[in-house]
């Protein structure tokens, strides 16, 4: 996309040929390859604006749009979703998606007399243009919106970024994609839902100087890690022994059998664009828009939709190493096989009830902990001495040789058990980051120093490997029966069970491969 020259003015170069004019002329300075390196990557320069494909058009990806939607260093300038517009998608609120976009574009009767929840690419492309007409002055651009990301990344040469916001079984092939195209990337949680494709992302991010944010690091701002660790540190519950963490996840259908009937593929469409890596089958409603999550080949489980918001600070602060076993217990569901109750064997998706108990060791080798995750209304046992009758519905307990501490689901409001919270001192409170009038979040305005290159955020892809790759290990267990699996990070390979290692990884349709 060359700026075109007009009258008798000389042809004008946009930032890519300057980058490679300026590489060329100083060639024969004396500068670190890895310098060349960067700029052939996609780094850009301060003054120059972000511009961003947007991939994921879904409810979503809709309500986080405000944040990028508000920084004035990013445009974005294409959309990309195999679903043309549609008001048939699934979200926590039946107006609350629509009431968000009307007062983001500030039009309050937008999309009125239409019933249904919004989404798709037509809906994204609609909104980014109205907001930026109504907030950006002078604009007159336009948003491609298209089915396939790729081609908008084929055709459009000044793309720096993408935001990827489609369902989980796509996450791990589109990151690498794009940061093989050089494209800086931020991307909602899972890296990948299968262990083998995340850990290619995790090793690609690492590799590369290209700036990526995983969302799910926004949480670390949420609860008081700090004073949990202090507590811990300080020794309030003696020796940490365990870490329970439990959700009334999963809050979506979720369905025990796969479905029978064959309903059309809706007009606007594109099933098989949306299938991707996915093994072929009939198109469903059941496995689209927020249903996906509960499905082996095309979700994570509840344990990914929220264990990243929970655990990843908890690994960070505590440096904690990935798990080294995993063991899973579930819900069955039962039902009649020629009027006989029979247990349904189900292999294909997640139980609407699981417990998961992982080994995990401290990366400075000088032990373990075990880590039980609890979704679907199961809970850990209520601890001696905790002043309410039973826990919180969601949340989180560190279990120590001497004692236990209890908090919200995101680390907040955390008390030690037993009323002994007033014997260990508080920390101060840490004032806020940023004026609240800034219009750039503190968490983008990091990933998009990272793109103009001053290093890498918190939030960077590689620093998820260790919560990723033991969510992953959670799900091959739960696929193996719950039998007790035995993981060697090093070698990322599952030791005892070479059926359950071989769920690592996907059968990849062919078309599609990595």
């Amino acid at each position: 996309m060359e700026k075109q020259s007009s009258g008798n003015s000389a042809p004008t170069m946009n930032r890519r040929s300057f980058l490679s004019a300026s590489m060329a002329i100083g060639a024969f300075s004396i500068i670190p390859n890895y310098v060349f390196a960067a700029a052939k990557k996609g780094m850009v320069a301060p003054s120059d604006k972000i511009c961003m494909v947007h991939i994921g058009c879904g409810t979503e990806g809709l309500s986080e749009l405000g944040d990028l939607l508000r920084a004035p260093a990013i445009e974005i300038v294409g959309v990309a979703d195999p679903n043309r517009e549609s008001y048939d998608y699934i979200h926590w609120s039946e107006t609350g998606l629509r009431e968000g976009i009307r007062r983001l574009i500030e039009e309050p009767a937008w999309k009125e007399g239409i019933k249904g929840i919004p989404g798709g690419r037509n809906i994204m492309k609609e909104v980014i243009e109205t907001y930026y007409r109504k907030n950006r002055p002078g604009y007159k651009g336009s948003i491609r919106a298209v089915e396939d990301y790729r081609e908008l990344l084929d055709k459009m040469k000044d793309v720096d970024a993408v935001k990827i916001m489609s369902p989980d079984h796509q996450h791990a092939r589109q990151a690498l994609d794009c940061l093989r195209r050089g494209k800086h990337a931020i991307m909602h949680k899972p890296l990948g839902n299968k262990m083998t494709e995340a850990m290619k992302v995790v090793d690609a991010a690492k590799a590369s100087p290209l700036s990526t944010h995983m969302m799910a690091h926004n949480a670390f701002v949420s609860g008081d890690m700090a004073q949990i660790k202090t507590w811990i540190d300080n020794g309030a519950i003696g020796r940490l022994k365990e870490i329970h963490n439990w959700s009334n996840r999963p809050v979506w259908p979720q369905y025990p059998v796969i479905p029978t009937d064959k309903p059309p593929v809706p007009d606007g469409f594109n099933w098989d664009l949306w299938l991707g890596p996915a093994e072929m089958r009939d198109y469903h409603p059941q496995y689209t828009h927020a249903t996906f999550r509960g499905w082996y080949e095309f979700g994570a489980g509840a344990i990914a939709d929220m264990g990243y918001y929970s655990l990843w600070p908890v690994f960070e602060a505590l440096q904690l190493d990935s798990a080294t076993s995993v063991s899973t217990r579930f819900s069955r569901v039962i039902g009649l096989k020629n009027n006989v109750p029979a247990t349904i064997i189900n292999d294909y998706s997640y139980p609407m009830a699981a417990a998961y108990r992982f080994e995990v060791p401290y990366k400075d080798g000088s032990g373990k902990i075990i880590l039980q995750w609890h979704d679907g209304g199961m809970k850990p046992q209520t601890p001696e001495g905790y002043e309410e009758d039973d826990l919180p519905i969601e949340g989180m307990m560190f279990t120590g040789d001497k004692g236990a501490i209890v908090s919200g689901f995101l680390r907040e409001d955390p008390k030690i058990v037993g009323g002994r919270t007033s014997l260990y001192p508080r920390l101060k409170p840490v004032a806020p980051a940023r004026p609240v009038e800034e219009p750039t979040e503190p968490w983008l305005q990091q990933w998009i120093d990272g793109c103009r290159g001053k290093g890498k955020g918190p939030g960077s892809f590689e620093y998820a490997k260790e919560v990723n790759e033991t969510f992953n290990l959670g799900s091959v267990s739960l696929m193996s029966n719950g039998k007790k699996l035995e993981y060697d990070p090093a070698g990322r390979i599952i030791t005892n069970d070479a059926a359950a290692n071989k769920l690592l990884t996907r059968n990849v349709r062919k078309g599609w491969e990595m």
